[in-house]
C-alpha cells in the first residue's frame, strides 16, 4: 500500500491548493463513521454532507459562474432521495475494496462526490486523486472538502500519471462515455500497481428495461450498452483478471424526462421502492434486466 500526505497539495504531484472552509472542516472532523455509530447514523451523516456540498456548489456557481459545471446534472441528483441512496449504495460497493493507506484514482470524477464520502469514512487514511475533462475550479466546494489531487484530462485516453502509481482506480458511470475505450482501459492498466484493482460501477446493461423505456419515450439514453460478457472481454483484452460481477438497480431512481409531478409522487414512495429494489436485485432472472452492471478486476501480479 502507498504512503501518503493527505489533504495536502504536496502529495508528490501538483494539486489544487485551496484552504478548506471552517464549516467543511468541521463536518470532516465531527461526522466520522465512528462517531455516527450505527449504519443508520452513518447514512444520515453522509446524506447531510452530500446535501451540504450541493448547496455549497450552488452558491459557488451563483457567485463565481458556471463555466464547466453541469448544474442541471447536480440538481437532478440532489433532488431525489432515491438517487442519493443509489449513489451511496454504489460507494458502499466500491469502498468495500478500499483499505487505509491506498492511493486511489477516481477516474472521470467530475465533482468527486465518491471521494468526499471516502474522505468522510477513511479520514486521512487514503490519498485521493481525481481526473476529468472539466477545469480544476469547476467543482471547488467538493474538491476542497475531500482534498482531492485533481488532474485535467487533455487527451482522448492518456492519463498524466506514472506507471504502477495507484492501488485502486474506480469508474462510476464513466467507462461508457469515454471516446477511446481500448486506449482508456490500457491506460488504467498501466497506472495500476501489480495486484491493483479496477472497480467498474454502473455500466449500462444492454438488457436493462429502464434503458428500453427511456429510448421508447425519446428520453436521454446511453449511446453504448454492455453485457457482463462484452465488458469482461474488453477488460481481459486490456490485461485484467475479472474476479467479481453483478447486476444492480431494478427500480428507477431518477425519472429523467418525466414531469415534476410524477417525480414528486414517486419521491414520496422512495422507502418502499428502495426496499423492493433490494429484494429484486437478488432474484434471478429478474435481476438480469437491472439498469447497471458491476465488475471488479485486478491487474495480475503483486499482492492481491
Amino acid at each position: 500500500m502507498t504512503q501518503m500526505d493527505p489533504l495536502s497539495s504536496s502529495g508528490g504531484r501538483e494539486a489544487t491548493s485551496i484552504q478548506q472552509p471552517r464549516r467543511l472542516r468541521r463536518l470532516l472532523t465531527e461526522s466520522t463513521v465512528e462517531q455516527a455509530g450505527t449504519r443508520r447514523g452513518r447514512r444520515d451523516a453522509e446524506l447531510a454532507l452530500i446535501r451540504h456540498l450541493y448547496r455549497e456548489q450552488a452558491e459557488y456557481v451563483a457567485t463565481r459562474g458556471s463555466s464547466g459545471v453541469n448544474q442541471e446534472y447536480l440538481s437532478a441528483h440532489a433532488g431525489m432521495e432515491l438517487t442519493l441512496l443509489r449513489r451511496l449504495a454504489v460507494i458502499d460497493w466500491l469502498a468495500a475494496e478500499i483499505q487505509s493507506g491506498n492511493r486511489i484514482l477516481e477516474w472521470g470524477c467530475q465533482h468527486a462526490l465518491d471521494s468526499c464520502i471516502y474522505r468522510l469514512r477513511f479520514g486521512r487514511g487514503v490519498e485521493l486523486h481525481g481526473c476529468d475533462v472539466v477545469e480544476p475550479c469547476a467543482y471547488q466546494p467538493f474538491h476542497t472538502y475531500c482534498g482531492i489531487q485533481y488532474e485535467q484530462i487533455r487527451h482522448p485516453y492518456r492519463l498524466d500519471y506514472p506507471e504502477e502509481y495507484f492501488d485502486v482506480v474506480t469508474s462510476n458511470g464513466v467507462w461508457e462515455h469515454v471516446p477511446e475505450e481500448e486506449g482508456s482501459l490500457r491506460e488504467i492498466f498501466r497506472v495500476l500497481r501489480p495486484g491493483g484493482l479496477f472497480l467498474v460501477a454502473c455500466l449500462p446493461n444492454r438488457y436493462s428495461y429502464t434503458e428500453a423505456i427511456q429510448r421508447s419515450l425519446g428520453h436521454t439514453a446511453h449511446d453504448r450498452l454492455y453485457t457482463i460478457g462484452s465488458a469482461g472481454r474488453q477488460l481481459r483484452a486490456a490485461g485484467f483478471e475479472v474476479f467479481e460481477v453483478g447486476y444492480r438497480f431494478l427500480v428507477p431512481t431518477m425519472l429523467n424526462g418525466f414531469p415534476g409531478r410524477v417525480k414528486d409522487v414517486y419521491q414520496k414512495l422512495h422507502a418502499a421502492a428502495w426496499m423492493l429494489n433490494g429484494v429484486m436485485e437478488h432474484v434471478w432472472p429478474i435481476n438480469r434486466i437491472a439498469s447497471n452492471l458491476m465488475l471488479k478486476a485486478r491487474k495480475p501480479g503483486g499482492e492481491s
